[in-house]
């Protein structure tokens, strides 16, 4: 991919990772009530703030470069715990799939290294004999 389209491609990704996941936290901090019956249901309407704002700073983690790797692990945390409360509540769990999906994509874009596993090599000890 030639790089002015992947980094059109990389910005288009960011800007919709950070407008998704803006609008899923102020909705929470917010309380809106489609999401206080959700949370209701599913126990946790005490957290629905504090979800809220670890999103936020798992996004300020994600789109600064120097701590992307820790944004990424911490949202794939969040979105795969998301996942599983979807799952064990019977309910759709595609969104935070997809949501994840393209953090992911977005994180892969800015460094590929990122879902690389490089071992180094290490060096055989010595076995001469004094």
């Amino acid at each position: 991919m030639k790089n002015k389209t992947k980094n059109v491609i990389t910005k288009a990704l960011t800007v919709l990772v950070t407008l998704i996941i803006t609008a899923i936290a102020t909705s929470k901090l917010a309380l809106l009530p489609q999401l206080v019956e959700i949370y209701s249901k599913i126990g946790l309407l005490p957290y629905m703030r504090a979800l809220g704002i670890m999103e936020l700073i798992f996004l300020a983690a994600f789109l600064w470069g120097q701590t992307r790797k820790i944004g990424l692990l911490l949202f794939t945390g969040y979105f795969g715990g998301a996942m599983a409360v979807e799952l064990s509540h019977g309910t759709f769990f595609i969104v935070p799939a997809m949501i994840l999906i393209f953090i992911w994509t977005t994180a892969y874009l800015y460094d590929e290294s990122i879902f690389r596993t490089e071992r180094k090599q290490m060096s055989k000890p010595s076995t001469t004999i004094l």
